[in-house]
């Protein structure tokens, strides 16, 4: 009897990286026949840097507005407002700008503008965070009035042309840029574990531990060195390399419902949960976690694999500490009497064991 995997390919036509990449936006937005370019993007870039007018002076012509309203978790009102306004001046193409909430903003913008058999018009992102939204065909938005995030699956909304600047990076708070380095490294963690085979996603999930591991503690000391937010990038982009071939677990779950609930950014969310998860899947997952501490050097190769998975959980939860983030819910206002309402909708929409989870979840608070 034959046995296969297979491993699918999203509609992300080019990544352009290095410093000075972003020149490339022009040409860029030429080649996919962008006229008409909205640029969505936040508040804080908007009014605090000189970002946006830069890209703004870099369409020219082709720059028909700009929506700066959009916030951490994406509220729906600001996909609405934001797809109006793209209607209004006949957008027909989308330029991100910021971390995963303009990412995938603009995401749920293409997507609303389609109409039935319509193209969803093109998606040029421009990240200065490490949450790699730009490379997924995932989005989400937060229904105000309920309080819960909104997700939805398209590989169409995929943006078709990625911009690596570290550049545009350096804005990016300390605490933001480690924050979604962990991030980062929850996507690498989560994909070591995931069910069935992705031998690519494996090996360049590895290489991202790895290379967050050296170069976040040093952008936290050295905030403006663009090489080393540059491997960071890098790091990034290996750590969500094929997210159509991988099923993301425990640790993004419960950061999707602890981030809509209580307004908490998915990188906290990930440097609070992930170690907790980790030591909860050590027994379980230890076959898939144990490479990452041999990766790492944090033990010696004739280990046992349970034990190198366990170490492996505890050098994130050091890495945590050394970047100086949130290590427990209640520090990020999660109420002690929220967590089994949290542990039971993460159980529920994974299949996991409700008493495992609540404990992860007691053990995190």
């Amino acid at each position: 009897m034959t046995t296969y995997d297979t491993y699918n390919f999203l509609p992300l036509e080019r990544v352009i990286h290095g410093s000075g990449s972003v020149h490339q936006l022009p040409a860029e937005a030429e080649r996919l026949g962008g006229q008409h370019a909205i640029i969505i993007t936040g508040r804080s870039l908007a009014n605090k840097t000189p970002l946006v007018t830069k890209l703004e002076g870099l369409l020219g012509p082709r720059h028909a507005a700009t929506f700066s309203g959009i916030q951490q978790h994406v509220p729906e009102s600001g996909i609405v407002a934001a797809t109006r306004l793209a209607d209004g001046v006949n957008a027909d193409l989308l330029v991100s700008l910021g971390g995963g909430s303009p990412v995938d903003a603009a995401k749920s913008v293409a997507r609303a503008l389609a109409g039935a058999g319509v193209e969803l018009i093109p998606h040029i992102a421009l990240p200065t965070t490490l949450s790699a939204a730009e490379f997924s065909h995932m989005a989400g938005y937060t229904d105000e009035e309920a309080q819960a995030k909104i997700g939805f699956v398209d590989p169409l909304v995929t943006p078709r042309v990625v911009i690596l600047d570290p550049a545009l990076t350096v804005y990016t708070p300390a605490w933001l840029w480690s924050a979604s380095g962990i991030r980062a490294l929850d996507h690498a963690v989560e994909t070591l574990y995931s069910p069935g085979g992705h031998p690519v996603n494996d090996v360049l999930a590895l290489e991202a531990i790895s290379e967050l591991f050296t170069y976040l503690p040093q952008a936290n000391t050295a905030p403006d060195d663009l090489e080393t937010k540059y491997r960071c990038q890098l790091a990034a982009w290996m750590s969500f390399f094929g997210p159509a071939s991988v099923k993301y677990g425990l640790s993004h779950r419960l950061g999707r419902i602890i981030g809509a609930t209580f307004g908490v950014s998915h990188g906290i969310t990930s440097a609070i949960t992930l170690p907790h998860v980790m030591r909860y899947k050590a027994e379980a997952e230890a076959s898939r976690l144990a490479p990452m501490a041999y990766r790492l050097n944090l033990v010696d190769g004739e280990v046992p694999a349970y034990q190198a998975s366990w170490a492996a959980a505890e050098a994130v939860a050091k890495l945590v500490k050394q970047l100086n983030l949130p290590n427990r819910l209640r520090d990020v206002g999660v109420p002690e009497d929220a967590l089994e309402i949290i542990a039971a909708k993460a159980a529920e929409q994974l299949g996991e064991d409700p008493d495992g989870v609540l404990r992860v979840a007691r053990a995190a608070w």
